[in-house]
């Protein structure tokens, strides 16, 4: 989208969006969203691991999940997710390494793409070579994006989101990938308004 008015609003997302020296499968990064006294870290720490958590079940719909091509039509999301809560895991630190600060805290989620629902088989296809590719398929994962919320050793939190379950012959889908980042920077700008 084409933003006509800059930052004449305020909460430009550039101000925290970091996609400078994203590391491994990271595809995108939102740093420097928080800092403060550490009381107030941890607040701030569960509000936007809680916000993250309601924000993916927006990828989920409601009862029939399950039908094929149905799964996040309200986020335009066209490869359907299973959402895996990531279990919330804290880190003895020390001092930071070489100055970069460590993760001392992380919680998130993890969306899963999901193989799509086929109907029916292919009437020139021979049998055998049907099953033989099936098996083939079912090894392979489909792929998915972490998003991890972060509290640093310097008192900092960030959100960064990664590929997650990828293997060799997994498909990267990059269109539910930006999909999934626009709705999510979406909802740290909302998070960033509240704090």
């Amino acid at each position: 989208h084409v933003n006509l008015f800059g930052n004449l609003f305020g909460d430009n997302t550039k101000d925290y969006e970091d996609q400078e020296d994203l590391q491994g499968d990271e595809i995108a990064r939102f740093s420097n969203l928080s800092s403060g006294s550490d009381d107030d870290l941890h607040v701030k720490f569960d509000s936007l691991s809680i916000m993250i958590s309601e924000w993916s079940r927006l990828f989920i719909d409601e009862e029939d999940s399950e039908v094929p091509g149905n799964a996040g039509k309200r986020t335009g999301l066209t490869t359907p997710v299973t959402v895996v809560p990531l279990v919330k895991q804290s880190f003895d630190v020390g001092d930071a390494v070489g100055g970069v600060a460590a993760v001392a805290e992380l919680s998130g989620v993890q969306l899963l793409f999901k193989k799509p629902k086929v109907g029916g088989r292919s009437a020139y296809k021979d049998k055998d070579e049907d099953e033989d590719k099936e098996s083939k398929k079912e090894t392979i994962k489909e792929g998915g994006v972490e998003v991890q919320v972060q509290q640093l050793s310097n008192g900092e939190l960030q959100v960064s989101a990664k590929r997650c379950e990828i293997e060799e012959g997994t498909m990267i889908k990059e269109m539910s990938e930006q999909t999934i980042l626009g709705s999510l920077r979406e909802a740290i700008r909302a998070w960033r308004k509240e704090q």
